[in-house]
Order: C-alpha cells, then sequence, then structure tokens
C-alpha cells in the first residue's frame, strides 16, 4: 500500500504548524531488533500491469497481444493448495516456476450453451447445458507487472468427453492441469 503524507497546515501568520515528537523513553525502548519486512504480494497495490489478449478456437488457445498499462491489479487468489483444486484459472510464474500471482476467472473457453425448452412442448423442463459447436473468442487476462514474472501459465481441468457429465459438469469433474504457458516480453 502506498502511504502518502499531507502537507502541515499553515498556522496564524503563513507559517507551516510543526509537530515535535519526543524520544522515547529508554522503558519503551524493545531491546529485540526490528523484524524484517516480507516482500508484498505480487498485487498488492500494484498499479503497473502487463494486459494479456488471448484468443481461442475451440480448446485452443493463443496469446493475441500483452500490453503494459497503468491498471490496478486484482488481488491474488491463494498461491497454495491448489493442487486437486478444479477449474479455470492464470498463473504468473518466474523462472524457477514458482507461482507469483494467480487469478482464478469463468472458463472463457466453454463448450457449451444454456438450452432453453419451449414452454409449449414440455413446461416442466428447466433450463439445460447442452454441448455447442466450436466456439471462438477472445478473452483478457490482467497479471501484476514485475521484475520477477517470466511467464504465465494457463490451467484449467480437462474435459470429460464421455458418459451424461457433459457441459459444465465435465469441465469440473478433475482437477486442473496446466494446458499452455505464454513468455512475457521484457
Amino acid at each position: 500500500m502506498v502511504k502518502t503524507r499531507k502537507a502541515p497546515a499553515k498556522a496564524k501568520g503563513g507559517k507551516a504548524a510543526v509537530k515535535v515528537r519526543s524520544k522515547p523513553s529508554a522503558a519503551s525502548k524493545s531491546t529485540k531488533p526490528p523484524a524484517k519486512k516480507k516482500a508484498a504480494p505480487a498485487s498488492a497495490g500494484s498499479t503497473k500491469a502487463v494486459r494479456l489478449t488471448f484468443s481461442y478456437d475451440g480448446p485452443a488457445v493463443k496469446l493475441v497481444s500483452q500490453d503494459r498499462v497503468e491498471m490496478t491489479v486484482p488481488p491474488t487468489d491463494p498461491l497454495k493448495g491448489f493442487g486437486k483444486q478444479k477449474g479455470f484459472w492464470a498463473e504468473l510464474r518466474n523462472k524457477q516456476d514458482k507461482t507469483l500471482y494467480r487469478q482464478v476467472i469463468h472458463n472463457p473457453t466453454r463448450n457449451d450453451a444454456e438450452v432453453f425448452p419451449d414452454p409449449d412442448e414440455s413446461p416442466e423442463q428447466s433450463i439445460a447445458r447442452e454441448a455447442a459447436p466450436k466456439r471462438k473468442g477472445v478473452f483478457v487476462v490482467l497479471v501484476p507487472d514485475t521484475d520477477e514474472g517470466d511467464s504465465v501459465t494457463m490451467c484449467r481441468s480437462p474435459l470429460d468427453k464421455t458418459g451424461p457429465g457433459r457441459g459444465i459438469r465435465a469441465f469440473a469433474s478433475k482437477p486442473a492441469i496446466k494446458f499452455r504457458r505464454f513468455k512475457l516480453m521484457k
């Protein structure tokens, strides 16, 4: 977080009012050395970002562009404990393959669609998800622009193409795996 200080208020006569602090007493001094500050997560208060634009054609994803921008980056999702999680996310990683930032997002490469039943033919049937034709589209991911950031890895649960559990259920049936890695330009 960036701390700002206000300029001192001017007192009567045009001179700035100054607060004077007394020195701490010997009793209030700590004998412990000051604690080391931990490095802030990659997204904490960061206004330097890399906007990554991806295109997809069915399950294939490619990086179309990357732009350095002045934007506030969303907070990182947890960096650990994702081994058996299901879903879709992007990870900013360093050269040693350590995750620096994670952004969980809705699956932009969906292979299904909501289907609304004809109320005249089946009034009791609810909205359903069914396999959709091969879809195309574009989506954007925002990651912090850091010196350590080397690549962005895309992770998603593999699609189960067999059995009745298609659509969203098929997507969330297995833990996510890394499916693409994109090197960042410096």
